[in-house]
């Protein structure tokens, strides 16, 4: 046990030579949502507005190319659902019909994005290789 005389040593030390600060929460403020390439913090209605101004540069490639990536993924879980089903067959028979058709179907579907694709890389190329 301290004595009293420690004690107000141990008192006296730390008042005089601890420097406190408050830590900084490393929770960003509310009135800003993000930075940009330069580092300025943007409000949330500065980002929508620079979002949408970006969306509507989006060219219709780009557009079908994100398209189909989503597409390979749908079907990636349909793919995954259907095995799935396949080990309680008895009782996801039903499921097992709804996800191969939604396979069938997605597959079809990502076949017409990769032609797009493709047709607008062509006429890209041509207009490039034209310029």
């Amino acid at each position: 046990m301290e004595s009293e005389q420690e004690v107000q040593e141990l008192k006296k030390n730390l008042e005089e030579n601890v420097n406190f600060a408050p830590v900084k929460s490393p929770i960003k403020r509310l009135n800003y949502f993000w930075k940009d390439k330069e580092g300025k913090e943007l409000s949330y209605r500065e980002f929508m507005d620079r979002w949408k101004k970006g969306m509507e540069g989006i060219t219709p490639l780009q557009q079908i190319k994100g398209q189909l990536n989503s597409t390979y993924i749908m079907l990636l879980g349909i793919a995954a659902g259907f095995v799935v089903t396949l080990f309680n067959l008895k009782n996801l028979w039903w499921l097992t019909i709804i996800l191969g058709a939604a396979f069938f179907n997605s597959g079809i579907a990502a076949l017409g994005l990769w032609q797009k694709v493709r047709i607008l890389e062509n006429l890209e190329r041509e207009v490039d290789n034209n310029e």
